[in-house]
């Protein structure tokens, strides 16, 4: 997918907003003024909105915070558009892979004030850094917000009655032979599933495996070297086509919802996924959620990494023609320091929207949730025990954060290599290196970025 607005176009329109220091425009108080809050789809945003408008209420009338819903392949494009039309979001709830790449294209607003403001260093979840959620060359652009890891979730019943043992410590050999005895036990259901469709969701299914192998898309040790066509990265696309064996047919197809759906109406035995699950199961299918439990990934059986990917998310704030960047830090400082207000904010879509800070997480409003209540085991590695093993694209493998990866991500490369293998049938190599040209392009049109 490429923007209609190339990078150095956008650049080019807002440049002249960047070389001086920007102040908020005088309004008449009696005026109303709308700052606009971009989330993704989800009742959290407008949570989050309504405390911000707490604040708004209280110390600037006439301001009102307003949310908008929108997917995370849209931001770039969308965020271009308004830029050109100088009429930017206050802010914006991102995953950090593209909070890296708009600081590195010097779109965004620092936000270091912030986080020190609502103490974030101190108070983050442990194994989360600041860092994690969009610093670049040393500068904080994102404040930490939520953040969620897929998983593993294995219906026990299912198990049970296969004769395997609990998941704790599976191996890629265990999710196999699993999946395998589910299917051959469950005629007509699956024994495994997660999405490979050309999408986000099997990107990011894809990407945690070949992370486990000990693969990279682009090495930041390395100058952001372009090493998708490592043995890793065929082992675990090799592995794949070898699960898709005990998947549905149509999983080539799949994306978020529909792997949640092939789940909560009991159509599968297991699956790679977020929090959600859990949550409309409870919602939808009280059978179903009495027997799921949530797992740690199976380890790859060489390098025992347990790698998931993570939607590390973050406020950030455009910098250029945007006139609301007094009032919003102001007003994010009100909610990120209410302990209260963040309790709401992860209990609005709950496990799914995890945590960030300990005090959050440790709030009676969450420890007394009624899933928490009745699943405590599987809650606490949704929010707290996969923390250690959270990675996404920006910050592959803790080598270093990588402004690249936002340019990928909505590219569908991961995903477009396993349609290759599964749906067109090709040699696996031969897949894996149409996926390197396309990610070696990427980086020598953005080299400027790396510094």
């Amino acid at each position: 997918m490429r923007s209609k607005f190339s990078r150095r176009d956008v650049l080019a329109l807002s440049g002249a907003a960047l070389s001086g220091s920007l102040a908020a425009p005088a309004y008449a108080q009696t005026r109303e003024r709308v700052a606009r809050v971009w989330g993704e789809p989800g009742p959290y945003i407008g949570v989050f909105t309504n405390g911000l408008n707490e604040w708004a209420q209280r110390n600037a009338p006439g301001l009102r915070f307003e949310s908008e819903q929108i997917a995370w392949d849209a931001v770039y494009t969308k965020l271009a558009t308004d830029l050109a039309a100088r009429r930017p979001p206050a802010l914006i709830s991102v995953e950090s892979p593209i909070a890296y790449q708009l600081a590195a294209e010097g779109l965004l607003e620092p936000m270091q004030d912030v986080n020190r403001a609502i103490r974030a260093r101190e108070r983050l979840v442990d194994g989360f850094s600041v860092d994690d959620f969009g610093t670049w060359k040393g500068t904080e652009y994102a404040v930490p917000l939520h953040h969620q890891g897929c998983l593993f979730v294995m219906q026990d019943d299912a198990r049970q009655e296969a004769g395997l043992s609990e998941p704790t410590n599976w191996t890629w050999h265990d999710l196999l032979n699993g999946a395998r005895a589910i299917q051959q036990r469950r005629q007509g259901g699956a024994g495994f599933t997660m999405a490979l469709g050309r999408n986000l969701c099997g990107d990011y299914h894809i990407q945690q495996l070949i992370w486990q192998a000990g693969g990279l898309t682009w090495d930041p040790s390395r100058r952001f070297e372009t090493t998708f066509n490592s043995p890793a990265t065929i082992e675990a696309y090799d592995f794949i086509k070898e699960l898709f064996a005990t998947m549905p047919r149509s999983a080539v197809e799949f994306s978020f919802l529909q792997v949640v759906d092939q789940h909560v109406t009991g159509r599968t035995g297991s699956s790679f996924y977020w929090g959600r699950t859990m949550g409309r199961a409870a919602d939808e299918a009280k059978p179903i959620f009495d027997k799921m439990e949530y797992y740690l990934n199976p380890a790859h059986p060489r390098t025992g990494a347990r790698w998931s990917w993570t939607d590390i998310n973050g406020f950030i704030m455009p910098r250029q023609n945007n006139p609301f960047i007094k009032e919003a830090k102001e007003a994010l400082a009100h909610v990120m320091n209410s302990t209260e207000w963040m309790v709401r904010y992860s209990a609005s879509l709950f496990p799914n929207v995890g945590p960030v800070f300990k005090d959050q997480a440790t709030a009676p409003g969450i420890q007394q949730h009624p899933m928490y209540q009745a699943k405590r085991r599987s809650v606490d590695v949704i929010f707290t025990g996969f923390v250690p093993h959270a990675c996404n694209s920006g910050h592959e493998l803790k080598k270093g954060i990588n402004p690249l990866a936002g340019i990928g991500h909505g590219r569908n490369v991961w995903s477009q290599v396993a349609q290759r293998i599964l749906v067109n049938n090709e040699n696996t190599r031969a897949a894996v290196e149409w996926g390197h040209r396309q990610f070696e392009d990427i980086r020598r049109e953005n080299a400027r970025l790396l510094g």
